[in-house]
Formats: C-alpha cells, sequence, structure tokens
C-alpha cells in the first residue's frame, strides 16, 4: 500500500473531532485547514504528496488523545510561520493569540547562521524548552509532528532514515516518555528500532507472532481467570485488557540484561482497571493468591509515581503452561494519566482531580528555565539535558521526610542541588542514613539523605565528574564561571601573549581598529571578554592571531611557554599527575580552564582525537610550587608496613596527600599514594626511600 492510499483527509479529522468537540469548534478547526492549505499551496513532500496532508496528519494523532481545539488548530498551523508567508499576527488575527503563541513556539529558527547541524540542532531544541516551560502544547505538537515524520520516513535517503532515528531516539522518544505521552513514545521507540535495526525488527517480529500464535488460547484463558477471581473477589466494575511486548521492548531487555529471546519471560502483560487506590492493592493480593509472584518483580508506582506522574502496581506472575505474565494493575485516575500524560491538561474531558499527579512533569520543566540559563551554548545545554530524559528514579528523603526524585546513578551532590541550588554551592558534607558518607556516594531508594553547608564554602571543578543531573551540572559550571573569571582572564591573556611572542608579533603594531574588528567578529564586549572566552576554549588562539594579522595569513599556536601556574586557571589532570620534569601538553576546557597531562596520557590523546584544542607546553615551574603525584607501593602484609612508610616519606619533607589500600590476597597489598613533590628529582629520591624498606616488594609512578 502506498503513502497516498494511507493518508488522512480534513473530512476525516473533522469526524474524529465530531465526537467529542463543539460544531462551532470543529467549524473553526476547518477555516485552520483552509488556511494552512493556501499557505502551503504548491508546497510537496518527499513522498511527493501535497504538504498539507503532513499538518493533518498531526492534528489526527492529537485527535485522537482528544486534545482540545487550541491544540488542534495549531498542529494545523504549525509549519506555517516555518515553511510559508503566513505571519504570527496573521494567525494571531484569525485564530487568537493562544494558537498563535503556539505556533510560533514549535516554529525553528531561521534565517541564523550556525557553526554546524549539530548547533542548529542544539539552538531548535533550547527554543523548544524554553516555549514548553510557558506553554507545554508546542512539545506535544511537535512530538506529533516527529511522529508522522518518522511513519513516512521510506521516502527519504537510507542515511537520512538513520539520522533522523537516532534523533528522534535519544531526544524525541525519551521527551515523550518523561511527558508520559505513552501512546506516542511507544510508536517513536519502535518506529526508530525498525530504521536503525531492520533485520532485528524483523526476527523479533517474526518470533513475537510465532509465539502468541501458538499460545493465544492459553494468553485467554489467564484472562478470562483473572476476571473471574476478581468478581468472586468483589471486584465486579473492573477492565481487563491484554497485550503482547513490543519488538523495541523486548529488544532492550536482551540487550540490558545479556538475554537470549526465549529467556525473556514476561512477554504477555495484562491491565487490571480498577474504581480506586484501596482496590489497586485488593486486586494486587487477588491475583497473588492466584499465580505465584515472582520474588523481587514487584513494583509499587501508586506510593512512589514515576516523574511523569505515572501510577500503577507491577507484578510479574508464573502462570499456567510455564507461561511468565505481567500484570499492571491501577486505578480509573491512574489510567487516565497512563494514558495521556501530561496531555492530560488538555484533555477535552479533564479537570483539576484528574492532573493532579503531572507536578513531577511541570516541576522539570520548570526546572528546564535555570539550567538554560546557566549553560554557555546550545549544545551544552542539549548535552545536559539528555541526562534527565532517562529517569530511573530514585526515591530518597530529607531529615524532614520530604520524598525527592532523582534519576539513576544520582549522587549526594544532585540531592544537595535538587533541594536548592544554594544547599548545593555551599556543601562541605553528608550523611546517609545518619552515617558520614562522601558527595561522590550513589544514591539508593530509601535513604535519608542530611546535608552539612558552610557559607564560605564554593564548588570545586571535580564536582562536574561527581554530579549527573543537569540542574546540579549547570548550577556548578555558573558558580565556577562566576568565581574564576579574574583568573580565566589571566590566563586568556597570558596565552595570548605568549602566541603573539612565538609568531614574533609585536602588540604595538595591532592597530585599535584591528582590535575592535576582531572584538566585534568575535562577538565580544571587550578585551576581557575575549581573554575570557580564549581561557574557556570558547575561542580558538590561532582564530584571534589569524583576525590581528588578516584573513590573508594562517597562525597554528602548537607551543606556548608557562613559567608560573599559581593566579592562573591553570590545573593538573588527576589521571596522569604530571609534575615538573614530564613532557606535558595543554587541553583548553570550558570549565577548568587549562588542564596539563603527561604526553603519554590516553585522556590526552582522547582529547586530540576529538579536535579540542590542545597546545604543548614547554613547562619552566617555580621552585617553591608543589605538585601531587600518583605512585604504587605493593608491600607485604605487616603489621606497622603503612607507619615505615609514612616515616621514610615525611623524613624527606613530603606530604601523603591521599592514601588508598587494595588488597591483592592474604599476603600482599598495594598502597596507592597521592603525595606532593616538587619535581621529577625529589620523585626519584622518594621512590628510592620506599624500595629500601625491607618488606616493599615494588615501588613505581602510575
Amino acid at each position: 500500500m502506498s503513502l497516498f492510499e494511507k493518508r488522512t483527509l480534513i473530512s476525516d479529522l473533522c469526524e474524529v473531532l465530531d465526537t467529542y468537540m463543539p460544531k462551532e469548534q470543529v467549524e473553526k478547526v476547518y477555516q485552520a485547514y483552509i488556511m494552512a492549505a493556501t499557505a502551503h499551496d504548491g508546497q510537496y513532500r518527499h513522498s511527493g504528496e501535497a504538504y498539507v496532508f503532513h499538518p493533518i496528519s498531526v492534528a489526527m494523532i492529537l485527535a485522537e488523545l482528544k486534545l482540545d481545539y487550541y491544540c488542534i488548530t495549531a498542529a494545523l498551523l504549525h509549519d506555517c510561520i516555518e515553511d510559508t508567508l503566513l505571519t504570527q499576527e496573521e494567525i494571531a488575527l484569525d485564530f487568537g493569540d493562544e494558537v498563535a503563541h503556539i505556533v510560533e513556539g514549535v516554529s525553528k529558527l531561521t534565517g541564523l547562521e550556525f557553526h554546524s547541524n549539530v548547533d542548529k540542532q542544539a539552538q531548535n531544541f533550547r527554543k523548544l524548552f524554553l516555549a514548553m516551560s510557558t506553554d507545554m502544547r508546542v512539545m506535544v505538537i511537535k512530538l506529533a509532528d516527529r511522529l508522522h515524520n518518522m511513519r513516512t520516513l521510506k521516502s527519504m535517503r537510507r542515511d537520512k532514515q538513520l539520522r533522523i532515528a537516532k534523533e528522534t531516539a535519544d531526544i524525541h522518544a525519551p521527551i515523550a516518555r518523561r511527558l508520559g505521552l505513552n501512546s506516542i513514545r511507544v510508536e517513536l521507540d519502535n518506529l526508530c528500532f525498525e530504521v536503525i535495526h531492520p533485520y532485528r525488527y524483523k526476527v523479533l517480529t517474526h518470533q513475537i507472532k510465532k509465539q502468541c500464535g501458538n499460545r493465544k488460547k492459553v494468553i485467554n484463558h489467564i484472562q478470562d481467570e483473572i476476571h473471574n477471581r476478581l468478581k468472586q473477589e468483589g471486584l465486579t466494575e473492573v477492565e481487563i485488557s491484554g497485550r503482547r511486548k513490543q519488538p523495541c521492548s523486548i529488544y532492550k531487555k536482551m540487550k540490558v540484561k545479556h538475554l537470549k529471546f526465549s529467556q525473556v519471560l514476561d512477554m504477555y502483560a495484562f491491565r487490571v482497571v480498577v474504581n480506586d487506590a484501596s482496590q489497586c492493592y485488593q486486586a494486587l493480593g487477588i491475583v497473588h493468591n492466584l499465580y505465584k509472584p515472582l520474588p523481587g518483580k514487584f513494583k509499587d508506582y501508586v506510593a512512589l509515581p514515576k516523574s511523569n506522574g505515572y501510577q500503577s502496581l507491577h507484578t510479574v506472575l508464573f502462570g499456567p503452561n510455564k507461561i511468565f505474565i505481567e500484570v499492571q494493575i491501577r486505578s480509573e485516575e491512574m489510567h487516565f494519566i497512563s494514558e495521556y500524560g501530561i496531555a492530560a491538561h488538555w484533555h477535552y474531558k479533564s479537570d483539576t482531580s484528574k492532573v493532579s499527579n503531572l507536578a513531577g512533569a511541570n516541576n522539570w520543566l520548570g526546572s528546564l528555565l535555570d539550567i538554560q540559563q546557566n549553560s554557555g551554548t546550545s549544545i551544552e545545554f542539549l548535552e545536559e539535558t539528555k541526562t534527565d530524559l532517562f529517569p530511573s528514579e530514585v526515591f530518597v528523603f530529607t531529615p524532614q521526610g520530604d520524598i525527592i526524585q532523582l534519576p539513576y546513578k544520582s549522587t549526594v551532590l544532585d540531592f544537595a542541588y535538587a533541594v536548592h541550588t544554594n544547599i548545593g554551592n555551599h556543601m562541605v558534607r553528608a550523611k546517609v542514613d545518619q552515617i558520614a558518607a562522601p558527595i561522590s556516594s550513589e544514591l539508593k531508594s530509601g535513604q535519608t539523605i542530611e546535608i552539612i553547608t558552610n557559607k564560605k564554602a564554593k564548588p570545586k571543578p571535580s564536582w562536574l565528574q561527581i554530579g549527573i543531573t543537569a540542574k546540579a551540572k549547570s548550577s556548578i559550571k555558573l558558580q565556577l564561571k562566576s568565581e574564576s573569571t579574574s583568573e580565566l582572564i589571566q590566563l586568556g591573556e597570558y596565552l595570548l601573549n605568549n602566541a603573539l611572542d612565538y609568531q614574533n608579533i609585536d602588540t604595538k603594531n595591532i592597530t585599535e581598529q584591528t582590535w575592535e574588528a576582531c572584538l566585534k567578529d568575535l562577538k565580544c564586549d571587550s578585551t576581557s571578554d575575549l581573554y575570557m572566552k580564549i581561557g574557556l576554549s570558547e575561542v580558538l588562539i590561532s582564530v584571534v592571531l589569524n583576525k590581528l594579522q588578516g584573513e590573508n595569513k594562517n597562525s597554528l599556536v602548537k607551543n606556548i611557554i608557562i613559567k608560573g601556574t599559581q593566579g592562573k586557571s591553570i590545573s593538573f589532570a588527576h589521571c596522569c599527575y604530571p609534575i615538573p620534569g614530564d613532557k606535558v601538553a595543554g587541553v583548553l576546557t570550558s570549565t577548568k580552564g587549562l588542564v596539563m597531562h603527561r604526553i603519554e596520557c590516553g585522556n590526552l590523546i582522547h582529547a586530540k582525537q576529538k579536535n579540542e584544542q590542545w597546545l604543548d607546553i614547554d613547562w619552566q615551574a617555580d621552585e617553591n610550587e608543589i605538585f601531587e603525584t600518583l605512585i604504587k607501593v605493593q608491600v607485604e602484609n605487616r603489621r606497622g608496613m603503612l607507619a615505615s612508610i609514612a616515616n621514610s616519606i615525611a623524613k624527606l619533607g613530603v606530604n601523603i596527600e591521599h592514601l588508598d589500600i587494595e588488597e591483592q590476597d592474604h599476603s600482599m597489598k598495594a598502597l596507592n599514594l597521592v603525595i606532593g613533590v616538587q619535581n621529577f628529582e625529589k620523585l626519584d629520591e622518594i621512590l628510592y626511600e620506599i624500595k629500601s624498606l625491607e618488606f616493599v616488594r615494588g615501588v613505581e609512578r602510575v
């Protein structure tokens, strides 16, 4: 069947709208169609069909969710501002400011120059989230738009299909999940899976059909048994429906848990809808008496809802004929939220009681305003927000008993920022279940977290490796940027002057007009702003040199001299701990300024492969500066050996900054020591001293 045979007509849309929308609103929707058809006249899609069938199909997806007049009208007009001569003012004149605002929110940025397709996509993504923070219908329409594009993707080239499918899997499907738009999310997931892994999709679909065909009678029997048992126990007003799991969800389970198809247990799921929450638990007890539950497979999302408002009881049962089945039990209100998610706000029959559990999704969207303000670039915002789009949640408690919901693998630091930004910024230590714990500790559901703060405390660059949530990372970056402004300016000025000297350029010969043109081209307000951007690696030094010399010359800066590091935004990588005497290179980062690595460090090699800005460094350190380095000592497991090593190091006037002990077996241990030394010669002296101890079997720098 061709795409043209499947297309949705305006008469089909109006027929669906007539089932729930007043006649005068349906007529207004038809007027919106006339405006869209006129505006898009002469435009065609890749498939060859008239463009206007796309907005009709988008509107139909939303009509099937029974969304209101404003959503449907905006869906019909959603591409008009972007792709036609129609303006926001003209839409507002005919259909009101509310519809015009939604349409403008969905429209992509046009008329601007972007550095790359990635940057353009990130800018659009950022704009969508900003529009969502005031009206979430923007994203609901955008998701419906993407769903129809995915349905008709086969008319595109294979490379475009893959790019769009991967983008959808990374961004749109997770947003649909986060907003509770279950039907859209399930279809997006499966369409992406079919495009990205066509052979796997085909094989899995065949296997599922084969298995379901063989066990159809058994599945019907199980459904009847559950229904009859609930009826016997007095639950007469119950709806039960059965379904088989989708290929995409089965594939994800096989991949994550390393299972074969035959090892996926809960291939079938039954949904039980009762009147209220108390009946959910009653029904749970009844089905557990009917079939044996599998230990560890029960999840209570009624008491602890998901971040998108989803509530249900999930249990896996050992059914007849060795079939494992999943049963989801929920009330009518929970079912309404699970089907419509955030769109329940604009459902034709919604009221305040129906959408009371959607606070999680609203809070997440509201927090995006803070995140985007603290993110330097749109790409940075896109990457940070992605983390929050995959929220396998943990639920932890404040000392007052309030529940804080965080993504899986969140740390104590993420918790502090989730409570309040100021608490995170001034955090010094924490207690987990009344026991002192590092701020890097991963959280587990049910824990109670207490944060101890100090007004003088400030975030550290290392916190960026500890926090995983977008709010924590963006808040830390903002604070680091404001705290280290003067150091970054000094670093940028130092690097530029060093590069000018390296190129034998006298700053006196650079005219004021040249400086002004350079600042204007690089969108800098002042030379301090330019130095800051150089220090943050937002502007390449070679680009600045080219601007100052004239576009006819090309400079490539790959070598600088550093004579001292104090007072500059220069740090030393903890992956390789460079010290004076090592061959080193520096990587310019957006948070820590210049980070120095040993030349053979794997992370430096990776940074070069990613085309990050790096520089070879001629390092001439001050004699009084101390630098950390890591050594590993293999020792016999004897009493007092640690004290002996500490005394030997102390005799040489060296401090131990950090100690970590690895248990190897009963007779041997490995000590990882971070010590402070001035240079390579001092390190050799320490290694010789430690090696002379009788219980030491080996010592080396890591």
